[in-house]
This record gives structure tokens, C-alpha cells and sequence, in this order.
């Protein structure tokens, strides 16, 4: 929307809304810049508590895309007047708790009234203006290390279908809720060169925000992409959201799928929440990543999934065995 409008210029804004940027950057002195970022969307899951997780995590994840140490979060909460206070405040206490474990602190927020609960956060972040990581920056010979396992719109798509059990979704709602502080504290020591968090417009949709210059194209291996238990099976039956339709939609013009499946086209824009933060580095850069991770205790397998290459210069080619 902000396109329809003249940017607001000042020479300390180093990232504004352009080229979909995770989060906005504004420097105060030589040496601190704030990072900012706000997201809230309608429940998902039953689940109040794992609820706030997730959606505080989501909120999160854009500091660490972007290299920086979230300090402070204002809650965002729209709800009917009659809700249940227990049912909110289980939404609250699981936010709560997610940005205590990421080191941050709650400074206040924001309740109105609505036809429907939504929540959210807005994070403030701090970082040095010189290692502000920018999502628009990846380097022919680099590689692409993916850190979260997609499918957590198909999961959620075929809970509601009752094609996935109660469990199944219950261990979506951990990768959903399990912060990228890891990754994202890793990323300016190990020199990555750009970073995005996967999560609405799906993988293809943010690694193409990625491209938004021009200066470089992406070839991503399918086969190497890590997935939840049972999404291809799932995508096969059908539980496409239509958020993930749409997605596959509007990025086909600029994708060479060569001969993959619908399914596989479905995974690869499949909406998600919270999800893992996409790194492009150079190869020797991308396994310390991985081991970092493995050392840190971190539940998942990061893989690298792909590279960066200048050809085909804005977009990208998929591999699929």
C-alpha cells in the first residue's frame, strides 16, 4: 500500500518499506540503529497459550532476520468485548513467554474491541548501523541454508479437514513457536550476506524478495528442502490452503518449476507461520551455521537447500528429482 505514496526521506532511515523488508531500520548514533517490526493475525490453532507463542515468536523472527537483539515488544490485541479473560490471558502469558526467552521485555501495547481476537507484537530491536543485514543482498557462489521445516500451512489445513491428528498439529505448533534466536544471533559473526524469515508469501515468495534488485538468481533443490512429517502425502490429497494457491499464483512468472508436481509447487508457496529464517552465506559460512546450531541444542535440521547464482537474474529455477 505504501507504494501509492511518496516515501517519507531521512537520511538515519536505512531500511524503509522497500523491496519487502523485514523489519525497518533507523540509526541514532554512529554506533546504534533500532529495528522495528510488527505482525498479528487471527488464531489458527485452538490452543490459546500455543497461540501467543507463535504469534510472538512470528513477530520476533524479523529482529533476527535482520541480525539484531530484540529489546522491547508492545502486545497488540483486538478482541470481542465478551471473550473469555482466562482464554486471553492464556494468549497473553504464551507471548510472554516466548519474549522472556528471547531476552526481551513488554513495555506496554494496545487492546480494542472487535468481531474477532487477533494479536500480535511490535518488537524493537538494536543493532550497529555498519552490520544491519539486509534481505536484498545475496551473492552469486553463496548458498542457501533453509533453518525451519516447511509445511506448517498444509499441517494446519489438514487439521481442520481431519486429515492430521491432534498430535501432528501439536508438534506443528512447536516449530511454529520455537524462536530463531539461534540462527539469527549466528548470522553477522559467521558474515552472512542476507537473511529473510519464511513466512506468509511462503519459500519461493520471500526468497524472490530476496532478488527484488536484480543482481542475482537462485536455484533451490527441492529435494533438500526440509518438511514437516507427512506434507507431501497431505499436499497430494489436497489440503492446499488458499493463501498457498494464491501464493504459487502470483510467483509463477518469475519460477522455472521444469517438470515438479502440483504439490510440489503447492509446498514451495505454502503459507507459513513462523517459520525459519532463510540465509544466503558463503558455503564454509553455511556449515558453521549448521554446527552452531547442532551444538546450540536447537531441535531441527537447518539444510542448505539451494544457491545463488548470476544467472537468470531476478529469478529462480527449481530442482526436483
Amino acid at each position: 500500500m505504501l507504494k501509492h505514496f511518496p516515501q517519507l526521506r531521512n537520511d538515519d532511515l536505512l531500511v524503509g518499506p522497500e523491496h519487502g523488508a523485514d523489519a525497518g531500520v533507523f540509526r541514532l548514533t554512529p554506533e546504534l540503529a533500532i529495528v522495528q517490526s510488527a505482525d498479528f493475525f487471527p488464531p489458527h490453532v485452538s490452543d490459546a497459550h500455543a497461540f501467543g507463542q507463535i504469534a510472538a515468536a512470528n513477530a520476533l523472527s524479523d529482529i533476527y532476520a535482520m541480525g539484531a537483539t530484540p529489546v522491547t515488544a508492545l502486545n497488540l490485541l483486538a478482541t470481542p468485548a465478551k471473550e473469555d479473560q482466562a482464554h486471553l490471558l492464556s494468549i497473553l502469558g504464551g507471548a510472554r513467554e516466548k519474549l522472556a526467552e528471547a531476552g526481551a521485555v513488554i513495555a506496554g501495547g494496545h487492546t480494542i474491541t472487535a468481531r474477532t481476537i487477533m494479536f500480535g507484537c511490535a518488537v524493537t530491536g538494536v543493532v550497529h548501523p555498519d552490520q544491519v543485514l539486509r534481505n536484498t543482498t545475496p551473492r552469486p557462489g553463496d548458498v542457501l541454508v533453509l533453518t525451519k521445516p516447511l509445511g506448517t500451512g498444509v499441517i494446519i489445513h489438514g487439521h481442520a479437514t481431519g486429515d492430521t491428528s491432534d498430535a501432528e498439529l501439536d508438534y506443528t505448533c512447536l516449530v511454529m513457536a520455537e524462536l530463531n534466536k539461534l540462527a539469527g544471533e549466528a548470522l553477522i559473526p559467521l558474515n552472512a550476506h542476507a537473511s529473510t524469515d519464511i513466512t506468509g508469501f511462503g519459500l519461493i515468495g520471500h526468497a524472490l524478495d530476496m532478488l527484488a534488485l536484480g543482481q542475482a538468481g537462485m536455484v533451490l533443490r527441492y529435494d533438500d528442502v526440509p518438511l514437516l512429517p507427512r506434507v507431501m502425502e497431505l499436499a497430494d490429497r489436497g489440503n492446499i490452503p488458499p493463501g498457498s494457491r494464491a501464493n504459487a499464483e502470483f510467483t509463477a512468472c518469475r519460477v522455472d518449476y521444469g517438470a515438479a508436481p502440483d504439490s510440489v509447487v503447492a509446498i514451495l508457496n505454502d503459507a507459513q507461520t513462523s517459520g525459519g529464517l532463510l540465509v544466503s552465506l558463503s558455503p564454509d559460512s553455511a556449515k558453521q551455521l549448521i554446527a552452531r546450531l547442532a551444538g546450540g541444542g536447537y531441535p531441527y535440521e537447518p539444510r542448505i537447500i539451494g544457491y545463488v547464482t548470476d544467472e537468470h537474474a531476478g529469478n529462480i529455477k527449481v530442482e526436483c528429482q
